[in-house]
């Protein structure tokens, strides 16, 4: 009956010291997580944005938007235009560390990259996308 009681409070005083850590010290317990945003910088002039697109991280990872669109993106299918800068960035919630990117449709982005957060928000922001552009005046 001892040693059922002493191993009992050594169990409780691990619990109560681990919730007491948690709350005293988050920082100790928990993974700090930054903003890796990725913005559309626009098209042409007057500047237009493509939809969908998608950001893929570490080749596992996809974020697209507008956010309901159905994954796999078309590779050579985008529509730009200037009601599509409401959907021109793309935002993760992540720790510190190295990631590979890729944007997507490949066609019209082509563009790969490494960022490395280190202990704040960071932003990229994407040229594009790569289309003709063209102006027309109509009178």
């Amino acid at each position: 009956m001892r040693k059922a009681t002493l191993v009992s409070v050594i169990v409780a005083a691990f619990l109560v010291g681990s919730a007491f850590g948690f709350y005293l010290f988050p920082m100790l317990t928990s993974h700090q997580a930054y903003a890796l945003v990725f913005t559309q910088s626009g098209s042409c002039s007057p500047p237009v944005w493509g939809a969908p697109w998608a950001v893929v991280l570490n080749s596992h990872t996809t974020k697209v938007a507008p956010a309901n669109t159905s994954l796999p993106l078309a590779v050579n299918t985008l529509q730009a235009n200037q009601s599509d800068e409401n959907f021109s960035v793309i935002t993760f919630a992540v720790p510190n560390g190295v990631y590979t990117y890729s944007l997507e449709p490949s066609d019209f982005y082509g563009v790969t990259g490494t960022i490395t957060i280190n202990g704040a928000d960071t932003i990229v922001t994407v040229e594009g996308p790569r289309i003709g552009c063209s102006t027309t005046i109509s009178t």
